[in-house]
This record gives C-alpha cells, sequence and structure tokens, in this order.
C-alpha cells in the first residue's frame, strides 16, 4: 500500500500531454515579420528540420524567387533560421508546402494580422 501513495504523489505534478505538446510545437514551422524602420521589415523562418545542404538550397531559392537577399543563422534554442527581407510569409508558405512537402497545419504565421 506504501507504494501506490509513492506512485500517487509522483504523478500529481506529471502532465502526460506536456511532453505531446512540445513535440508538437518543435516540429512546427514559424514564419515571422519583423520590422526594421517604418518601411522596412524582415520575414524569418524558424523550424525547419532539413540538413545544411537543403537550408542552403531553400534560402538561395527564395532569394532568386523574392529578388530579396538573405541569410541563414544558427541558433542554440531555436534551431537553424532563415531570415529574408520584405513580407514574403505567404509566398514563403507556399514554396514550404508545395516543393517541401510540409503539412499546412504545421506552418504557423505571425505578423501583422
Amino acid at each position: 500500500m506504501n507504494e501506490f501513495n509513492d506512485f500517487d504523489s509522483n504523478t500529481d505534478n506529471y502532465d502526460p500531454l506536456a511532453e505531446i505538446n512540445n513535440m508538437i510545437n518543435s516540429s512546427k514551422i514559424h514564419i515571422k515579420i519583423q520590422r526594421r524602420n517604418a518601411r522596412k521589415s524582415i520575414c524569418t523562418i524558424e523550424g525547419l528540420q532539413l540538413d545544411e545542404t537543403e537550408l542552403k538550397e531553400l534560402a538561395k531559392e527564395m532569394k532568386k524567387k523574392f529578388a530579396c537577399n538573405g541569410t541563414i543563422i544558427k541558433d542554440e534554442t531555436h534551431g537553424n533560421i532563415i531570415q529574408l527581407q520584405g513580407d514574403i510569409r505567404e509566398q514563403a508558405k507556399e514554396i514550404l508546402i508545395k516543393k517541401y512537402d510540409f503539412s499546412e497545419d504545421n506552418i504557423v504565421i505571425h505578423g501583422y494580422d
């Protein structure tokens, strides 16, 4: 009977859905926009689970297609981030869905809406 009391006290603070939510949120791709000044903005794409060569190809393709400049940033907390000039959130989402077969449910757009 003492074993059951120990088990109950250990499960009081355990949230089984928290681990699943963390896995789901980590697999999501976040497309965000940040204002630089009154007219200029930067679009960031976080959470891409691609290897380095695929990431470089994606950044190169987006820079060419949208006629903008960009870079890849390696962040410890957010992973690899692609930064591109301009507001290209919707176009970036379309490319990720069509060419790289990401699910639309896993792509989250943040911004002015």
